[in-house]
């Protein structure tokens, strides 16, 4: 994957475009933080989303071994839907937690589902496991 590093959040996130696939790419390394930085690395990749019309959206979480914490997951439930549904994206993947992270992965049952109809067709969410995944989803 031929990707350039845009902001770093050391231990938690790396924010890198790829121009293969012409998308965002957030890969997570821990989705946990108790200093506000969550809210904003995601606001920064959104910002950077918007001031370069960019289309595609995919957030690994593959390796990230502690979920959101409960302040953190209220505004993704909330904030980022908005935020998201508001931007220039057409198209969301995500990797989720794979089982040896230990995380909590029930919630993933019904995050396709539940998410596309949250954006109503405006943006087409699907779960991925791999590039060739993103790829396919995003043609």
């Amino acid at each position: 994957m031929s990707t350039e590093l845009i902001k770093d959040y050391p231990g938690l996130v790396t924010i890198s475009w790829n121009e293969y696939l012409e998308a965002i790419y957030l890969k997570w390394y821990t989705e946990h933080d108790e200093g506000g930085r969550v809210i904003e690395a995601v606001k920064f990749a959104l910002s950077y989303v918007n001031d370069h019309n960019i289309k595609h959206w995919w957030v690994d979480l593959s390796t990230s071994v502690h979920g959101l914490s409960e302040t953190d997951q209220a505004w993704v439930q909330t904030e980022f839907g908005k935020a998201i549904s508001e931007s220039c994206l057409t198209k969301l993947a995500m990797t989720p937690p794979l089982p040896e992270t230990g995380q909590d992965i029930d919630w993933l049952d019904d995050w396709e589902s539940s998410t596309n109809a949250k954006y109503r067709g405006k943006i087409e969410a699907c779960l991925v496991q791999n590039e060739d995944d993103v790829r396919a989803h995003f043609k």
